[in-house]
């Protein structure tokens, strides 16, 4: 496939993973738009993250798109999981998280595909594959399962060799590098998801 003058929409949870996925990805012949939908993360988590990604897209004259912050959207998905009360209370820690980071990505994922749809972008991909904490075939699954049914082309790329030099950067550039995937229970884990 020739990537030149494609476009693609690119699902992004944080600077650090975006300033070497967009490099991988303008090298590769792409016009680059960062989507900045992230409903798991915590208000202040949040505004970190955005600040970081608008001065960076602002600086590298990228296009970035922001919908409204509404973390319900993520709270709403994973509350039956959590509820004690409900049937599909999980109390086993490990499979808790892992049934709430496949609602996450499947969350995410599916918002970058209506974006995408909407914006009339035949490419979609996300910077959470940059993260050597994240399941790729989890993400690649789900990703190829929706893109079938908008009729768009998600685009792999194996972007984890460049995680440090993501994490150097945002050191480099005084921007926040995550220490959890971002959401309250990730945090509370202690975990680099």
């Amino acid at each position: 496939m020739s990537a030149s003058s494609h476009k693609i929409l690119v699902h992004t949870c944080c600077t650090a993973c975006a300033s070497h996925v967009f490099s991988e990805l303008t090298k590769a012949g792409f016009e680059v738009t960062a989507f900045f939908y992230n409903p798991e993360l915590e208000q202040t988590e949040y505004s970190q993250r955005l600040l970081g990604l608008r001065n960076y897209c602002d600086d590298n004259e990228v296009k970035l798109i922001t919908p409204d912050y509404k973390p319900d959207e993520f709270n709403n998905v994973v509350a039956p999981f959590r509820d004690k009360n409900s049937l599909k209370y999980i109390n086993e820690l490990d499979r808790f998280r892992r049934r709430r980071c496949l609602l996450c990505n499947s969350l995410v994922l599916q918002k970058t595909i209506e974006q995408a749809k909407s914006s009339k972008v035949k490419f979609f991909t996300t910077t959470l594959l940059c993260s050597p904490y994240k399941n790729h075939d989890e993400i690649i699954e789900i990703s190829n399962d929706k893109a079938l049914d908008y009729e768009l082309n998600f685009y792999y790329q194996d972007f984890r060799k460049g995680y440090w030099k993501g994490r150097n950067y945002a050191k480099n550039h005084q921007i926040i590098s995550p220490s959890c995937c971002g959401c309250a229970d990730s945090a509370k884990e202690g975990r680099l998801e």
